[in-house]
């Protein structure tokens, strides 16, 4: 038996982050959910570096952002695929995922795009 692929989500609205929990659960993900990375990568402990996917919120509250916490996820988990979901329009959040080489979808995010990132490889 195939174990289930790892995602990580990392957003800081608790009603966001199991929206998006049940998407990636019914996808048939196993899903860690935290507003931080750090707690998430002590939940996961070893398997840290089998993280499959990293959807991060952009802004995560002060001053700390989704490319922040990419970067360490990344650090443990370098084949990660990461997706920034951003709600802002004012263009900062995108231009730096972008110039980053992150893939970007804007909220609100409907569990068909999110389905549809998760199997484009």
């Amino acid at each position: 038996m195939t174990a289930s692929p790892i995602v990580v989500v990392i957003e800081d609205d608790p009603h966001s982050a199991e929206a998006l929990a049940l998407i990636l659960r019914d996808w048939g993900a196993e899903t860690f959910v935290g507003d931080r990375p750090e707690p998430v990568l002590r939940q996961l402990g070893e398997r840290a570096a089998q993280i499959s996917w990293i959807i991060t919120d952009y802004h995560l509250g002060d001053g700390f952002t989704g490319i922040d916490a990419v970067r360490t996820l990344l650090a443990v988990a370098p084949d990660a695929r990461v997706l920034v979901l951003t709600g802002a329009f004012d263009g900062r959040g995108e231009m730096r995922s972008a110039a980053a080489g992150l893939d970007i979808i804007f909220k609100p995010a409907g569990a068909d795009a999110i389905v549809a990132w998760l199997e484009t490889p």
